[in-house]
């Protein structure tokens, strides 16, 4: 049966409210709830115009696989009924799905992938050789639980997954709440923008700087494709590494190049290799060895 707008209800005739009734009461789930609101079955049938949408909607989202698949009109929205001093009163409230999601997603500062990549499930990090996936979950792991500091740095070609890698370790690590706050950054776009708010003097430039150094969980995805300056170096990259280094914060890199590549990229002039070989030595300390995935082509 269609749901009746509020409008209708002073023209619903009394067959209908007939089968209101019936439908409401062929849902026991939906009865014991509202006999636990303190209604009784005389108070339900007097009261069924308020009710009855209430009951579809628990009918209609029994088993609900989530809200990717929500082919209700409106979507994400529930009747939600109330009944207080011997008054029946309904809401249309978010369904607890679409909040759980909502939430799910406040966590991520920015994300720089598809969306849909947010549903990933950690079996898809299972779909790598043994050695990668062994080193990517046991880091993982370790620092969910608090077991480790190190970070992760994966290396590989165009089109081997690593960034759709990183973003189910960062969808993961929000769906099970290892961590409240993550930033997922493209780093070409991100250090250009970063840069720009820097060189028209936008205080954004100070706020987005302190965000990316203090985030719980940081990727940095696509590194060493930037565009690279003495002032990327100096004002962007480094201090955002060196805070996180001090403050042991977890951070993802993926990168079509070697530490030693990434590191020695930045290098400008001689004066500079103070600094380029600070940035190497923190990326070795804390990531170890770069995970190498394989071309999928040549497995």
């Amino acid at each position: 049966m269609e749901r009746f707008k509020i409008g209708q209800i002073d023209q619903i005739d009394e067959t209908t409210l007939r089968k209101m009734e019936e439908e409401v009461f062929n849902n026991p789930k939906a009865v014991k709830y509202l006999h636990q609101l303190g209604l009784n079955d005389d108070a339900i049938k007097s009261n069924i115009t308020k009710i009855y949408d209430f009951a579809v909607d628990m009918n209609n989202c029994k088993g609900c696989k989530g809200i990717k698949y929500c082919n209700k009109e409106p979507k994400y929205l529930v009747t939600s009924v109330t009944y207080k001093r011997g008054i029946v009163d309904r809401n249309i409230i978010p369904c607890k799905k679409y909040l759980e999601y909502t939430n799910f997603k406040r966590k991520f500062l920015v994300y720089d992938f598809d969306e849909e990549w947010l549903n990933n499930p950690i079996t898809s990090v299972n779909n790598l050789g043994s050695k990668p996936k062994q080193d990517i979950l046991g880091t993982f792991k370790g620092v969910c639980v608090k077991a480790s500091n190190k970070w992760i740095f994966i290396k590989s070609g165009i089109a081997t997954g690593k960034t759709y890698y990183a973003a189910t370790l960062a969808a993961v690590g929000a769906r099970q709440n290892f961590f409240n706050s993550i930033a997922f950054l493209n780093i070409p776009e991100r250090f250009k923008e970063l840069s720009d708010l820097a060189f028209s003097k936008n205080p954004k430039f100070a706020e987005d700087i302190e965000k990316y150094k203090n985030v719980e969980f940081l990727v940095l995805d696509d590194f060493g494709n930037e565009f690279k300056s003495d002032f990327v170096r100096d004002n962007i990259l480094y201090p955002i590494l060196s805070h996180r280094v001090k403050n042991k914060l977890f951070t993802v890199i993926t990168s079509n190049y070697s530490i030693d590549d990434c590191a020695n990229m930045y290098q400008t002039n001689n004066a500079s290799k103070p600094k380029i070989e600070q940035i190497r030595q923190m990326l070795k300390l804390m990531c170890g060895n770069e995970i190498i995935l394989v071309d999928p082509s040549l497995q």
